[in-house]
């Protein structure tokens, strides 16, 4: 197998002793470790029911699963658009605005909203909204805007853990999750352990690889582990995150430019912010071509992230045309600190070789 010409996906990152550092480099100030991006909304959660909140008024484009979590917890769910920019529909959201009802928004990859929508939803809170902030694909909760701001750093490196900020006392609600017993933590390690040696030594099998995978999300979701696990947030907590965030951007702007003449592809955010530290690199595929580049690339060894396929056959979500048409052409490229300059190039030789093949335009 050449590792060099492989991008693998399976949700999870391998272990890699090149980015750890003697010194704490997260930027954890202020923010209370948690398990997850589940466990900190299961928090937030327990927050709005007690302060007499029983809806939240979410973006259309979005994880199925974050509805079955704010579900799971006896909240109603509401709906505004997300256009095609992955901007806010401010005037769709004004009109789904209700009482007793909290307002959720994505930083959608990495990228924050505009300066005036950032303005319009601390307009929101002004007027007494509860709003929460998904960093879960920006990792770091710096310069946050929602009374609640939450990441999920297993979507950045090989360690299960989320933190949350918030001004709000949730020291009270944190009780009732103590004594939980892990049953995912073994089997995740077991895998990130076991995938590195099926990468770079072919060792076992992806079949069961995948398997051992899919057994440890099923308890992610079952157990409903909230308090974070103390030797991961050690490990999260000594990476070098500087190092980490230069990379990624590095490979995000190395490929937006070798992608740049390929036909049929548009990426979405077409430059990073000062402050980025870029999940992937986003691109909308022309003429419905998105599954037929995706299969190509999994014949050639890469396998790339649909956000979020499954929301098309989700019946909450799949009523709003405009996030089901976004879903059905959004492709995310590679570009984390696993990404090599060799693979960032084999990536973007296949996709102009497939743009060349179908005519794409």
């Amino acid at each position: 197998m050449e590792a060099d010409n492989f991008l693998f996906v399976g949700g999870e990152f391998y272990y890699d002793d090149q980015w750890i550092t003697d010194l704490p480099s997260f930027p954890a100030d202020g923010t209370i470790f948690l398990n997850g991006g589940r466990a900190c909304l299961t928090v937030i959660c327990d927050y709005l029911r007690d302060h007499g909140i029983s809806r939240v008024l979410l973006p259309a484009y979005l994880c199925p699963t974050i509805v079955d979590t704010f579900e799971s917890c006896g909240l109603s769910c509401d709906y505004y658009n997300i256009l095609p920019s992955f901007t806010i529909d401010t005037h769709d959201l004004e009109i789904h605005l209700r009482e007793k009802q909290a307002v959720y928004f994505i930083n959608y990859f990495g990228f924050s909203p505009s300066p005036s929508i950032l303005n319009y939803l601390s307009e929101l809170q002004r007027a007494g909204k509860i709003v929460i902030e998904d960093n879960a694909q920006a990792g770091f909760l710096t310069n946050v805007t929602g009374d609640f701001a939450f990441n999920s750093m297993r979507k950045f490196c090989p360690f299960d853990g989320g933190y949350l900020k918030t001004a709000h006392n949730i020291e009270p609600y944190l009780a009732a999750y103590t004594g939980r017993e892990n049953h995912r933590l073994p089997l995740i390690r077991q895998y990130r352990s076991q995938l590195r040696d099926y990468l770079f030594q072919d060792i076992g099998d992806r079949e069961s690889l995948e398997a051992l995978f899919a057994l440890a999300e099923s308890y992610y979701a079952r157990d409903g582990v909230v308090l974070g696990d103390e030797q991961e947030r050690q490990q999260i907590e000594h990476l070098d995150w500087s190092a980490i965030k230069q990379v990624r951007c590095q490979n995000y702007t190395r490929l937006l430019r070798s992608i740049a003449g390929i036909g049929g592809l548009s990426p979405i955010f077409p430059a990073l912010q000062p402050e980025n530290m870029p999940l992937g690199l986003p691109v909308y595929v022309s003429d419905g071509l998105r599954d037929a580049l995706n299969d190509y690339l999994g014949e050639n060894g890469i396998g790339l992230t649909i956000h979020w396929e499954d929301l098309v056959s989700d019946p909450r979500l799949n009523g709003n045309a405009l996030a089901v048409e976004m879903t059905r052409n959004i492709l995310t490229l590679a570009i984390d600190q696993y990404t090599s300059p060799k693979q960032l190039e084999f990536l973007s030789q296949k996709l102009a070789d497939f743009a060349a093949a179908v005519s794409l335009s």
